[in-house]
C-alpha cells in the first residue's frame, strides 16, 4: 500500500494533469451547464377533461364521470383516480404509482378513453395531458392608457417578438380576452319573416366555411380548387344571406341580428399603478437557461420600449431568476471567504504553501462535483446549489488533517517523500472513515419517493460528489504537492 501511495506521491506530473483536468471539466460544466430555480420533474399526474357545454353538474356526472371511471377501474399503473363533474364539463385527475413510467401509462389512459363511445352527442373530444411544471421566468406587463383592442395587438406583438429570441420558445399572455365576434339573434325578426333560430344558425355555419374541391390536372399544369367562404369580421358576416324571396328581396344576416365584433365575455381585467394591463410570461423548458432568458429579456424591453406608442410602457413584473443570482453569489462568497479563513489561520500556524494547498481543496472539490453534475445530467439550480453551500464547510477538513500530518512527519526529521507517505499512512483511515460515514449520511435522502423525493434527488448526488473528489484530493493530490516542503527545522536550528 505504501509503494502505490509514494507512486502517486512521487509524480507530481500526474498530480498536476489530474488537476488540471479537474478545473477544467469543473469551469466547463460551470459555463455548460443549464441553470435553473428548480430541477425539472414530473408529479405523475395525468388529466383528462371534457367538455359537456349546457350541462349541470349531474349530466356531466352521469354521461361523462362515471363512465370514465369505469372504463380507468382496475387499469394498470393508476394509484388513485378522483373526478370532478362541474357545470360544462367533468374533470379526472389520475395518479400515477411511482414504479410505473407515467409515458406508458398515459398511452394506456389514452386508449381506454377514446374507446368510449357512449359520451353525450354535445360532449367534445376528451383532453388527456400529463401535469407538467412549467417554471415562469420572467414575467412583464404592458400598460397604457389605450383601448382594450390597441393593448391586445401590442401584447400580441410583443409575444411574437418574443418568441423571436433564440434563448426563449414560450411565452404567453394573461389578463387579455379573446376576440370574440357575438351574433344576437332577435325574437321579433325571426316572427316578422317566419324563421326559427336553427335556420340561422344552419345557414351561418354553412356560409362560413374554407372547402377544398379537389384538383384538375392537365399535361402541363395542376390546379387545385378551393371555396373561401370564410368570414372574419363583422361588416363580412353582415353580408350572409339567410333568406330570398320569391320577388326578390334579400334578407341578410344584419337585419336580423345585432353583430358584435369584439371580445369574449369573460371577467378577465387586469390593472397595474392603476393602469388597464396585459401580462406576458416568459417560461422556460427543459433545454432552456433561466439567466440567459432573463438577460434576453431585459435587453428586449430596453429596446422594444422605444418604438411603443406614447404612453404604453412595457416593464418588468417580476424576475424569477433574482433569487438563483443571490444563491450562486452566496456560494462564491462563502466560498472565497473560507479559502481566505484557512489559508490565514493555518499560515499562522504551518507552512504558508501548505494552508495554499490545503485551502486548494475548497475550489477543486467544487469543480470536480460540478463535473460530475454536468455529467449526470444535473443542472446548477437552487437545490445542488444548496447542496453545495452545504458541503463548503466540511470538504476542507480532511486536508487540514492530512497536511498537519505530513507536516508533523517533516518536522520529526524525515525527508519529504517519506514523509507525505507516512502522514498520509498515519490518518489516511480515520479521514477516508469519517468522509464516507458523512456520504453514507446523504444517501437516504436518495431513496425518498414521492414528489419530494423527485425535488431533492440531486441533493445527495452533489454532496457525495463532492466528498468523493475532496477525498481523492486529500490522498492523492494534497501529499504530491506536499512532497515539496522545505525542511522546516532549518529556519528552527538557525535561530
Amino acid at each position: 500500500m505504501k509503494r502505490i501511495l509514494a507512486a502517486f506521491v512521487g509524480n507530481s506530473v500526474f498530480a498536476n494533469i489530474f488537476l488540471v483536468l479537474i478545473l477544467m471539466a469543473g469551469g466547463i460544466a460551470a459555463i455548460s451547464m443549464i441553470r435553473e430555480n428548480f430541477p425539472e420533474f414530473s408529479v405523475d399526474i395525468i388529466t383528462i377533461s371534457v367538455a359537456y357545454p349546457g350541462a349541470d353538474p349531474e349530466a356531466v356526472e352521469e354521461g361523462i364521470s362515471r363512465k370514465i371511471e369505469e372504463a380507468l377501474e382496475g387499469l394498470e399503473g393508476v394509484k388513485q383516480c378522483t373526478t370532478e363533474s362541474r357545470e360544462n364539463a367533468g374533470i379526472t385527475m389520475i395518479e400515477v404509482k411511482e414504479s410505473y413510467d407515467i409515458g406508458d401509462v398515459l398511452d394506456r389512459v389514452r386508449a381506454k378513453v377514446d374507446a368510449i363511445s357512449t359520451f353525450p352527442m354535445d360532449a367534445e373530444k376528451p383532453v388527456i395531458t400529463e401535469i407538467t411544471v412549467k417554471e415562469p421566468v420572467v414575467i412583464l406587463y404592458l400598460s397604457g392608457e389605450m383601448s382594450e383592442r390597441c393593448i391586445k395587438e401590442w401584447a400580441e406583438q410583443v409575444k411574437n417578438d418574443i418568441q423571436q429570441i433564440p434563448e426563449i420558445s414560450q411565452v404567453t399572455v394573461f389578463g387579455a380576452r379573446d376576440y370574440e365576434i357575438a351574433i344576437e339573434v332577435s325574437e321579433e325578426r325571426l316572427r316578422e319573416y317566419n324563421l326559427t333560430f336553427d335556420q340561422v344558425v344552419d345557414v351561418v355555419r354553412r356560409s362560413n366555411l374554407n372547402l377544398a374541391g379537389g384538383t384538375i390536372r392537365s399535361q402541363g399544369e395542376e390546379i387545385r380548387i378551393r371555396t373561401v367562404g370564410r368570414k372574419y369580421t363583422d361588416k363580412e358576416l353582415s353580408r350572409i344571406v339567410v333568406m330570398a324571396r320569391p320577388g326578390g328581396e334579400i334578407i341578410t344576416l344584419d337585419r336580423l341580428a345585432v353583430i358584435n365584433d369584439g371580445f369574449t365575455e369573460d371577467p378577465i381585467k387586469a390593472m397595474i399603478n392603476g393602469e388597464p394591463s396585459v401580462v406576458l410570461i416568459a417560461y422556460k423548458t427543459k433545454e432552456e437557461d433561466a439567466l440567459a432568458i432573463s438577460e434576453a429579456v431585459q435587453d428586449f424591453v430596453a429596446d422594444k420600449q422605444r418604438q411603443l406608442p406614447p404612453g404604453a410602457n412595457l416593464k418588468i413584473l417580476y424576475d424569477n431568476t433574482e433569487m438563483l443570482r443571490a444563491r450562486i453569489n452566496l456560494l462564491l462568497k462563502n466560498g472565497a471567504i473560507g479559502l481566505l479563513i484557512v489559508f490565514m489561520i493555518l499560515w499562522m500556524f504551518l507552512d504558508g504553501r501548505l494552508s495554499f494547498w490545503c485551502g486548494m481543496g475548497i475550489p477543486i472539490s467544487i469543480f470536480g462535483a460540478l463535473a460530475i453534475l454536468w455529467a449526470t445530467g444535473g443542472t446548477l439550480n437552487m437545490v445542488s446549489l444548496f447542496g453545495l453551500i452545504l458541503v463548503l464547510g466540511i470538504i476542507v477538513d480532511d486536508a487540514i488533517v492530512v497536511g498537519e500530518a505530513i507536516d508533523v512527519q517533516r518536522k520529526s526529521g524525515m525527508p519529504p517523500l517519506s514523509a507525505a507517505v507516512e502522514g498520509v499512512c498515519e490518518v489516511g483511515m480515520p479521514v477516508t472513515a469519517a468522509v464516507l460515514t458523512t456520504m453514507v449520511t446523504f444517501l437516504p435522502l436518495a431513496s425518498v419517493g414521492g414528489v419530494m423525493g423527485k425535488f431533492i434527488a440531486l441533493l445527495p448526488v452533489v454532496v457525495i460528489a463532492c466528498l468523493a473528489i475532496s477525498l481523492v484530493e486529500c490522498m492523492i493530490l494534497l501529499p504530491a504537492h506536499l512532497n515539496h516542503l522545505p525542511d522546516p527545522n532549518i529556519n528552527r536550528y538557525n535561530r
